[in-house]
């Protein structure tokens, strides 16, 4: 099994993060380290210190670029991508956020130098890392290159690996906290589906290889729309669920729908495809249209239908019961 796959910082950010993940992440036997948007290292895990020679801490505050990574090395991979993304991107830091700012995954190979200046070559997934608020504050680097020790002491198996957001049975439990709580509180869930419009006849006509391209650029830019109390996962046919949590109005579960229909709307530059998504949004609301997530999944489900069924509306509510 590649348990490097399982981190996924598209989904797990360091500052998101409790002590006990937190200490998980320490024990990765693969590199594992943060940035800030200039690109300085904010912190490193012994296993990346290791790797490159440096003693627990002394990568702290140092600027990647120039330290671990040659000047050349960045010029490379900022005229890749702006080929690729056919933009401008300047020779800096901004090439580690150029991908995810426009809601792509970013898996790129590196070579990075060693304190004694040896090179080391590791294929890195970039991710973002968020302050209380949900503002985006810095990046998060995880070594995903070949296979883990079969003794790792994590896996962090209920992350979906091809998107890293959380799986369906994380959802479930969630779901039901959140329900307690909503209860207690006298507060309301919102449980939106998002379907994809036309994803499998994309699929067809390009490749399942792109509907993934597609796939994981949805679930980036679901994880800047969405706050970090909520939760967002991955469902089979291009379709996704976004639970949010502690709403004093059911409205406002139909104004974020509509923020994530924009943002899904924009367009997806996958290298090879330049693609233009629409997607729908199906609303329900706890507890008006259920009590427990199968029935507010249902709900959400009937909107869908009702979308389908001939309206331009991106954005559909369930009925009421």
């Amino acid at each position: 099994m590649n348990r490097t796959t399982a981190i996924d910082p598209q989904s797990l950010t360091w500052l998101e993060l409790g002590e006990a993940q937190r200490l998980l992440i320490h024990q990765f036997p693969r590199m594992a380290f943060g940035l800030d948007l200039d690109g300085r290292v904010l912190w490193a895990n012994p296993a990346c210190t290791l790797a490159l020679g440096y003693e627990l801490g002394e990568l702290n505050n140092k600027p990647l670029i120039g330290s671990v990574l040659r000047r050349e090395e960045i010029e490379a991979r900022a005229a890749m991508l702006a080929r690729e993304l056919d933009a401008r991107v300047a020779a800096d830091a901004s090439v580690f956020s150029a991908r995810l700012r426009r809601g792509l995954a970013d898996e790129h190979a590196w070579v990075l130098r060693a304190k004694d200046g040896e090179p080391r070559s590791v294929t890195l997934s970039l991710g973002t890392l968020r302050d209380a608020g949900g503002g985006v504050v810095g990046l998060i680097a995880v070594e995903c290159e070949g296979e883990a020790p079969v003794d790792a002491p994590i896996a962090l198996s209920h992350h979906d690996s091809l998107t890293g957001l959380p799986t369906r049975a994380v959802l479930q439990d969630r779901a039901e906290m959140a329900m307690q709580r909503a209860a207690r509180a006298g507060t309301q869930i919102g449980v939106l589906l998002i379907e994809l419009e036309g994803f499998d006849a994309l699929c067809k006509e390009h490749g399942p290889s792109i509907g993934d391209d597609l796939l994981r650029a949805t679930a980036g830019r679901l994880h800047f729309e969405l706050r970090k109390t909520d939760t967002a996962v991955r469902m089979p046919n291009g379709q996704f669920v976004a639970m949010l949590v502690d709403l004093h109005h059911a409205d406002e579960a139909q104004r974020v729908a509509g923020k994530i229909a924009a943002a899904l709307a924009g367009p997806v530059n996958t290298g090879v495809e330049v693609l233009q998504p629409r997607c729908r949004v199906g609303v329900a609301v706890y507890p008006e249209h259920g009590d427990q997530l199968l029935p507010l999944l249902e709900a959400a489900n009937q909107a869908l239908q009702t979308a389908r069924s001939g309206s331009d509306t991106a954005v559909v509510v369930a009925p009421a019961r």
